[in-house]
């Protein structure tokens, strides 16, 4: 079911830990935990996971390539954040 939201969230838009938390209804960073395991990484997109503030968090090839695959995606990222208002909400 988390990837399965994962791939629904929209080019150039990203969402966050706590939402996804929250339609599961666990924990984010169990989240986070469970997108570390995504061994499909070019399917199911879970760069696109944030923190709810905007920090990239990080990502199991590394931060860099985190924020290079959404800057490709057209997501802002400037230090180390995205713009809040790119982040979904509902998916």
């Amino acid at each position: 079911m988390l990837y399965e939201l994962v791939k629904k969230i929209p080019k150039g838009r990203v969402t966050s830990y706590k939402v996804l938390g929250s339609i599961l209804n666990i924990h984010p960073r169990y989240v986070a935990r469970l997108l570390s395991l995504n061994r499909d990484l070019d399917n199911i997109p879970c760069f696109k996971v944030v923190h709810s503030d905007g920090r990239v968090g990080g990502y199991v090839l590394g931060v860099d390539e985190k924020v290079r695959r959404l800057v490709n995606e057209g997501v802002d990222v400037v230090n180390g954040r995205v713009k809040c208002h790119l982040i979904v909400q509902n998916i």
